[in-house]
């Protein structure tokens, strides 16, 4: 369980986060990138938030509360906004959706890391 408090997994999961957002949008506005990055991404930040959400609960259930609020909005992506071509607002206000909870959980961590 050491392991679990050294290493900064809530930083990590909004990091992981904003990369998805940013190489999502780009790939939106038609730059070559890749969708399967996006996609990649987007399972590194889901994953990055369910152990970060593990490792807050002994001690800072606040944050695990604001991760697990953040999570809502990211499993239903793939069920409310298939196609993504189809439903690109969407897709893009219900991954944004999750951002505020993100910024909560980073400064719940920020002051009380």
């Amino acid at each position: 369980m050491q392991i679990m408090q050294a290493i900064p997994f809530t930083p990590l999961a909004v990091l992981a986060y904003l990369a998805t957002v940013t190489v999502g949008t780009l790939s939106l506005r038609g730059r070559r990138i890749n969708r399967r990055w996006h996609t990649a991404l987007f399972v590194v930040t889901a994953a990055l938030t369910v152990v970060a959400i593990v490792a807050a609960v002994p001690a800072h259930w606040v944050r695990a509360a604001l991760l697990v609020v953040a999570l809502v909005p990211l499993a239903l992506l793939p069920f409310v906004t298939t196609p993504v071509r189809r439903h690109t607002a969407r897709h893009a206000a219900v991954g944004l959706s999750a951002a505020p909870c993100y910024l909560a959980a980073l400064g719940v961590w920020i002051s009380h890391p």
